[in-house]
């Protein structure tokens, strides 16, 4: 059962769902149990890396100073995974929000005028 939640989690991160112009920000969301599954959804491979690699290293700590019996250092790591978590989820809802919209400006249409009275 668990090997095919996963499958289906990883087949829903790396494939593109027929070119869709948009993404589902719930779906994006739900991937972000996974660490940098959001991101990876959205197709923001840097920041889901980026994302991912900080989760593990934050809950390897934690756990590392719960065996130790050093719950202060293991509770700030908690806290320090939760703000990198909530951030994760925030990025991916406006990554799923924001996929296909093109960034690029007409640099030749933009102008600034300026008017002086006297």
């Amino acid at each position: 059962m668990k090997k095919t939640i996963y499958s289906i989690i990883i087949l829903l991160i790396f494939t593109n769902l027929a070119g869709a112009r948009t993404k589902n920000a719930g779906l994006a969301m739900l991937l972000c149990t996974v660490p940098g599954g959001g991101q990876f959804y959205t197709e923001r491979y840097l920041p889901g890396i980026l994302i991912a690699g900080t989760e593990i290293t934050l809950g390897y700590y934690a756990y590392k100073y719960h065996q130790e019996g050093d719950y202060e250092k293991r509770n700030s790591f908690l806290w320090w995974e939760l703000f990198v978590f909530g951030y994760s989820l925030a990025d991916a809802y406006v990554g799923a929000k924001m996929f296909g919209f093109d960034v690029e400006a007409d640099l030749e249409q933009v102008s600034i005028n300026f008017r002086v009275r006297w």
